[in-house]
């Protein structure tokens, strides 16, 4: 007998099938749901079991539909519609109610505060609560966007990780001003530096508040930073994604150094289905595609 978890991961794999075919290699169908090419890949071999078919040819160029499979992309194509149908049923515009966002300061708090215009727009008649406050108590936060290495107790079920590499980043002013750093060492010996606290906590980047000569400016504020280097005060460590906003920064060259920033978005299990939830979801989801935020989606 079917039950509620075997038809939902049926209709998984299904969907995973779908996006395969449409897309024509599972690479490119992982990228686009934001999941790993071997999840996607276990979830066509998984339902290739279920069925005991094979449905699709995996070659060089891209896998390939077999005979057994058009009949079964005809019903999942008629389960979409049905799907889109149902999410059709109640307007983007009449949604209401409100709910409670914990952002984190930061870059991307800060560009999702000054972009929430849009939201509203989307949808009037849906208030949004929201918090920035470290202090605050969270447990009746209903999305949280935070850094991962934050001490936030964050209730609710993950719904995607952004992990974006960090670079050093400053003004083409400052250096045609100050000149390139040789390398690390010549950085770090003479070059101002404006860096996020949180940062030079980590064991990877702990070296730079010990070695960094012009360490000039220390704070928990990432958008701070931001500031600082903008306005020329010298270079910082900045996730890559801020390169594309404007006015743009430059990576300072000759600096052989990553580090990977982290944040979570997460949500409160009893509404993480609800038309409201998942009209800023999806706000979420296209703020970090319009700014190059690379993200994995868990959900």
């Amino acid at each position: 007998m079917a039950t509620i978890k075997t038809r939902v991961t049926l209709l998984k794999e299904l969907l995973a099938l779908k996006e395969v075919i449409d897309t024509g290699q599972i690479q490119i169908a992982a990228n686009k749901n934001g999941i790993k090419h071997s999840n996607m890949s276990k979830l066509i071999s998984d339902l290739e079991t279920r069925l005991n078919a094979t449905l699709l040819q995996r070659t060089p160029m891209g896998s390939l539909p077999t005979n057994a499979t058009p009949e079964i992309y005809s019903a999942i194509e008629t389960i979409c519609n049905a799907l889109n149908k149902i999410e059709q049923t109640t307007p983007e515009g009449e949604l209401t109610g409100y709910i409670s966002v914990m952002i984190a300061e930061g870059l991307v708090g800060s560009y999702i505060l000054r972009e929430l215009s849009r939201f509203y727009a989307l949808y009037p008649k849906i208030r949004l609560d929201l918090l920035t406050n470290r202090q605050q108590n969270l447990s009746h936060i209903e999305v949280a966007l935070v850094d991962s290495n934050s001490n936030y107790q964050i209730p609710g079920r993950t719904l995607f990780r952004l992990r974006t590499p960090a670079y050093f980043f400053t003004t083409q002013e400052y250096l045609d001003t100050h000149g390139v750093p040789r390398d690390m060492d010549d950085m770090l010996e003479n070059f101002d530096l404006c860096m996020y606290q949180s940062y030079l906590n980590m064991p990877e980047c702990s070296f730079i508040a010990k070695r960094a000569r012009k360490l000039n400016t220390t704070t928990d504020s990432v958008g701070l930073i931001f500031r600082l280097i903008r306005d020329g005060d010298g270079i910082g460590l900045l996730p890559a994604w801020t390169v594309q906003q404007p006015p743009k920064l430059v990576r300072v060259p000759n600096i052989d150094f990553e580090y990977e920033h982290r944040m979570i978005a997460a949500c409160s299990p009893k509404l993480i289905d609800t038309p409201k939830i998942r009209a800023f979801i999806r706000f979420l989801d296209d703020f970090c595609k319009k700014h190059n935020i690379p993200i994995e989606r868990v959900y």
